[in-house]
């Protein structure tokens, strides 16, 4: 449906095998960095430059997600990029936090029980980031072990497992938010915002509970008002992360793949394009 809608807008569209899939090659890694997924697009953009596919000289992205990592990423090796439409974008740190907080809204927890499970959350991560032992680990979070909607699995954690996560987590690989002790997965995020001197569109749902949308919209205005980028930014009512229509937004909401896209998602991006082609702001 997607690629449809941009190819009924005259635009043509590209996209490709990932790693070890179809007929690309290489190993396909699910936690593929986004060094690594932004050196892959700019594989992908040099070949259609080099097969001289109907509008390679004039490419525009669009992406969701964690996309809003590599695009950015992608525009500092490639420095032709005429447009961008950014999808449930994300902040420069992960999302588990804010993943959690909003998917216990949804799931009905009052407020006072999602503070408790909030304060259990960030001694867990405090626990494997800073360091601490089993026994301390398991007296600050037995709520939050106990909570049906972060561990219907059961899992236990284990001397060993938390001493190889602590490993992991201290190993130096890895910038942490002071706050939340959250992986900082972009640090230069905002200031790449700022150099990208390219019209963009960005489109948060306001039922998104996996991206940080409020915090995303905010990144994305401070970036505009303070550099290059022509920004518009599209909310959009009972949406979810994947732009569908949504009551709830919630992770295990159960919503089939045919579920139809929210209002207004298309019709944004439809009239955003009108504007491109005009040269006028689409507002």
């Amino acid at each position: 449906e997607l690629r449809a809608f941009f190819v009924a807008q005259q635009y043509s569209v590209a996209y490709w095998d990932k790693a070890g899939c179809g007929r690309s090659e290489g190993e396909y890694d699910h936690n593929q960095s986004i060094d690594s997924s932004a050196d892959e697009a700019v594989a992908a953009i040099k070949v259609l430059q080099q097969l001289g596919a109907p509008g390679a000289e004039n490419l525009g992205f669009w992406s969701i997600s964690r996309g809003g990592w590599i695009v950015p990423k992608i525009s500092e090796s490639f420095d032709d990029m005429r447009f961008w439409i950014s999808v449930s974008g994300t902040t420069a740190i992960e999302n588990s936090r804010y993943m959690l907080e909003a998917n216990l809204r949804a799931e009905q927890r009052t407020p006072e029980q999602i503070a408790l499970l909030m304060s259990e959350w960030d001694d867990y991560q405090r626990v494997l980031v800073r360091g601490g032992t089993l026994e301390e680990f398991d007296a600050s979070t037995a709520n939050l072990m106990a909570d049906p909607y972060y561990n219907g699995n059961d899992f236990q954690m284990t001397a060993e497992m938390l001493a190889n996560l602590q490993a992991f987590f201290g190993s130096g690989a890895f910038e942490f938010d002071d706050e939340t002790n959250q992986i900082v997965m972009y640090p230069d995020l905002e200031s790449t915002l700022r150099r990208l001197a390219i019209p963009v569109i960005a489109i948060l749902g306001r039922l998104d509970s996996q991206v940080d949308w409020q915090a995303t919209g905010a990144l994305y205005e401070r970036a505009a008002k303070s550099g290059d980028m022509q920004l518009d930014t599209v909310y959009l009512d009972h949406c979810n992360h994947v732009m569908q229509a949504s009551v709830t937004g919630a992770y295990y909401e159960g919503l089939p793949p045919d579920t139809p896209a929210c209002a207004g998602y298309y019709d944004a991006m439809r009239t955003w394009f009108r504007g491109l082609e005009s040269g006028e702001d689409s507002d």
